[in-house]
């Protein structure tokens, strides 16, 4: 048993350190929806990659260290694999194939649902381009006009090339090998996200409320001091309550998830 403040730096954390990049689905009423019907293999999947990731070890305050995020991206993938969950590209590409089916002939439909997946820049860019060239038609652009659409792919293409080459501005590190070792980056982004709520539950916890209002420890003899790590169980390092580095928090974490796992 953790002192409160660390059971709810846990607790938060294992929220927190669920599924990465996983979608989430809700219990739908019951009565024959066969949309749910349809997903039950795919939810079955996740359900076995969210027990499978329980298992995973994450190494918080050790996101720059290249072998330790390769490590991670490797159990998260044999997780995955595991579970037979598809990869972020084939999500992809379900989804894209979902919304063309939707859309029919209509680029402007299609976009209208895929904008919202897209970032601020490339759905931006990418409804401007078709607002200019329909503009340009005097109509609806549509899939089957091969010459017009052909021409606002050769728009869209550029502006995608003008993301990648801002992504590389900004990180250093090329659009084409993100998505070349795209594990890897998903894993180093889940594990800095990780790290940022660690340190954001550890400072919401010593602001919070208490058992032992532990300032005040000072007042304590060492035979007063010593009955009460007796009766509380606790140890020395129990008395310092919430003030716990990353890797500590990892290991703590590690051993919560793997007591449900």
């Amino acid at each position: 048993m953790f002192p409160r403040g660390r059971q709810q730096v846990v607790a938060a954390l294992a929220r927190q350190a669920g599924v990465p990049a996983a979608r989430q689905y809700s219990a739908a009423p019951a009565g024959g929806d066969f949309v749910l019907d349809f997903l039950k293999e795919d939810l079955a999947a996740y359900e076995t990659y969210l027990e499978e990731c329980r298992k995973v070890y994450y190494p918080l305050g050790e996101s720059n260290d290249k072998n330790k995020v390769t490590k991670f991206a490797k159990d998260l993938e044999a997780a995955r694999q595991k579970a037979k969950v598809p990869t972020t590209e084939e999500r992809q590409k379900q989804l894209l194939g979902f919304f063309k089916w939707q859309a029919g002939d209509s680029v402007r439909e299609f976009y209208n649902l895929a904008a919202p997946l897209m970032s601020p820049e490339n759905a931006s860019g990418a409804m401007l381009a078709l607002d200019e060239q329909e503009k340009e038609i005097g109509g609806p652009l549509l899939y089957s006009d091969a010459k017009n659409f052909a021409a606002f792919q050769k728009k869209t293409n550029a502006i995608a090339k003008q993301y990648l080459d801002s992504v590389k501005e900004k990180t250093g590190v090329s659009g084409e090998e993100v998505l070349k070792n795209l594990s890897y980056y998903e894993a180093a982004a889940h594990l800095k996200k990780v790290e940022e709520d660690a340190l954001d539950a550890v400072k919401r916890a010593k602001e919070g409320p208490r058992i032992l209002d532990l300032s005040q420890l000072s007042d304590f003899t060492q035979e007063e001091m010593k009955k009460l790590k007796e009766m509380g169980g606790l140890g020395d390092g129990d008395l310092k309550d919430v003030d716990l580095d990353l890797k500590t928090i990892a290991q703590m974490l590690h051993k919560s998830r793997m007591s449900e796992a």
